[in-house]
């Protein structure tokens, strides 16, 4: 099934302000939108609406992004924006709650997740398990599903013994870093790594690789991880990045090298820091807060994995009467071989979530 195409600049394209600089980087924001008389929208928005919320999650060496913006009924659509044509990306299966577009590859792969309807009535190692939560009735975290998109094939999968699974990134060679979780989204999520390959006619086969926990054969040493996510990694898995949660409860980063999970920090003072993704080159990205700092505030970084202290950035923008708006919080979710780093960020505490683009203004 192929996904809604929209070309972007006949219905209200996605930058809505002008880049502004701001240290080491010229900002553009991001919000999915349709203009007034266009005659035909994104997925969910009607002409002269906006998305109540968009963010930006992958970033390719071509500048290719994907994300995911949600309607006026609170739905989940992911997109992608090449050559300046808009493409909406909504799992193909009746009833899908949501879908989100985290990582595309050079070739154009994007790898994701997507939210099941309630469906108990299947075996749990079926695709299509999705169980209620019985404290409300809900789906349960287990009914969200990762899935692998190439060429307009969706394949959805997840993980041997384990219903739930989130797809981040996916290498030029078919790795694909990610998540399990059975039965929450938080301290039950471990990190995974999937392979794909191509088959006779382009056909896709996705299969297990490795997990994050201590016996599953990425750790070289038994260690306790009470949740971790693998949020991105270089070819052929020599270093995996993402973030986890130590024995005192606090979030950390992590770099996993030669089978050894290292402990990252964003800052000496970082009361939570994620990585959440990794440039073929080992710059990885993402975002922190300081112990003094309100819990909801966010700054991104980009540390270049060489040793050096890594840089932090919050995204500022041109404000109404001619000054700067720094963002409260900002979150860095990917970023390419180039150095251009994407993401989400929110103006004030509980604000709107919009995209951007951060393109270095001095080389990488």
């Amino acid at each position: 099934m192929q996904p809604n195409s929209v070309i972007s600049f006949a219905t209200g394209l996605l930058l809505i302000s002008a880049p502004a600089a701001a240290g080491q980087y010229a900002y553009t924001s991001i919000e999915v939108r349709c203009e007034v008389g266009a005659t035909a929208c994104p997925a969910g928005l009607a002409p002269g609406g906006t998305a109540a919320q968009t963010s930006v999650r992958g970033i390719n060496a071509g500048g290719d992004m994907v994300g995911f913006y949600t309607d006026a009924a609170a739905k989940q659509h992911g997109f992608l924006l090449k050559d300046g044509v808009y493409t909406t990306i909504d799992f193909p299966l009746g009833g899908v709650r949501g879908t989100i577009a985290n990582g595309i590859n050079p070739q154009g792969e994007i790898v994701g997740q997507f939210v099941l309807p309630v469906n108990a009535a299947v075996p749990e190692d079926s695709p299509l398990f999705c169980p209620a939560n019985l404290a409300s009735g809900a789906a349960s975290p287990a009914c969200t599903k990762a899935f692998h998109y190439r060429r307009g094939d969706y394949t959805s999968f997840t993980f041997t013994g384990h219903p739930g699974a989130i797809a981040q990134r996916i290498t030029a060679n078919g790795e694909i870093f990610g998540c399990l979780h059975d039965r929450d989204l938080g301290m039950s999520m471990f990190g995974a790594a999937w392979q794909r390959s191509l088959g006779p006619r382009g056909s896709v086969q996705i299969t297990d690789a490795f997990s994050l926990l201590a016996d599953g054969g990425e750790q070289s040493a038994p260690m306790d991880v009470p949740m971790s996510m693998n949020n991105g990694g270089s070819l052929n898995a020599q270093s995996v990045a993402g973030f986890f949660t130590d024995m005192s409860g606090q979030q950390r980063g992590y770099l996993v090298r030669d089978g050894v999970l290292e402990p990252y920090d964003a800052a000496p003072d970082a009361a939570v820091t994620a990585i959440w993704d990794m440039n073929p080159a080992g710059h990885f990205v993402g975002t922190f807060r300081s112990v003094t700092e309100a819990a909801a505030r966010r700054h991104g970084y980009i540390d270049r994995g060489d040793g050096s202290a890594p840089v932090t950035f919050d995204v500022t923008l041109p404000g109404t009467s001619g000054n700067t708006v720094t963002a409260f919080a900002t979150i860095a979710f990917g970023v390419n071989p180039d150095g251009v780093i994407v993401g989400q960020y929110t103006l004030v505490t509980g604000g709107t979530v919009r995209g951007f683009v951060a393109r270095p203004l001095i080389s990488n």
